[in-house]
């Protein structure tokens, strides 16, 4: 089935799992969208002993780009939730 005939994830799916998982890490721990948002790299800023995030690619495209327009720490999670429903981005 193509991508663009797939039927939109259920309430509670993610289309961008490993997004998913950064939004939780986030909202969890405000700190990393903070160093993200003073230019620390995507590796340091979201390297975590426990929980470990694979991005591929186009997550850490997205993510580089919801850098790029963040200002506040809010917009960031609020724009990361939106790309990890498939909404944005």
């Amino acid at each position: 089935m193509s991508v663009e005939r797939r039927a939109p994830p259920l309430r509670g799916q993610s289309s961008r799992p490993a997004l998913t998982h950064v939004v939780l890490l986030a909202a969890a721990n405000p700190s990393i969208v903070e160093r993200l948002l003073c230019g620390e790299p995507l590796d340091t800023a979201l390297d975590h002993p426990q929980y470990s995030v694979p991005l591929d690619a186009h997550d850490r495209a997205t993510l580089n780009d919801i850098c790029a327009n963040a200002h506040t720490v809010h917009e960031f999670l609020m724009t990361l939730a939106a790309a990890a429903d498939g909404m944005t981005v």
